[in-house]
């Protein structure tokens, strides 16, 4: 399923994307302070928005099209990774998985994301807790 926003406070726009990566449609991206990548494991702030297409990896930098919370409060839609989401776990922070496309319901390093709405095993509503915000 990856990301999708759920509310109506997410702006479109456009930013550069990096030569030579592939975007998939939802993925999160995050800025590295030089350029708009995919979410990590290990990368978990500067955070954009979510890629409104798929781009292929090409040697070019074009841009791309992602949808950017205009707050904290903008609510998505999130696949839960390979974990089971439970009613229980609402107010739980999570990370981003490795694959920029889901939550890692194992990992609580960072607290990137808040399930605000259980939604069935594998499908909830998340806040961010942090953001870089469209400059």
């Amino acid at each position: 399923m990856a990301f999708r926003p759920n509310s109506r406070d997410w702006s479109m726009i456009k930013l550069p994307k990096k030569a030579a990566v592939t975007y998939t449609l939802g993925m999160f991206i995050y800025n590295d302070e030089t350029d708009n990548v995919p979410v990590t494991t290990t990368s978990q702030n500067n955070l954009l928005g979510i890629v409104a297409a798929s781009y292929a990896s090409s040697a070019t930098t074009t841009d791309i099209y992602m949808w950017v919370p205009n707050s904290v409060n903008s609510t998505f839609y999130a696949d839960g990774g390979s974990g089971t989401l439970t009613k229980a776990m609402e107010g739980d922070q999570f990370d981003f998985a490795a694959d920029g496309l889901s939550i890692a319901q194992a990992a609580s390093i960072y607290d990137t994301v808040t399930l605000v709405k259980f939604i069935n095993a594998s499908t909830g509503i998340f806040t961010l807790n942090v953001l870089h915000g469209k400059d």
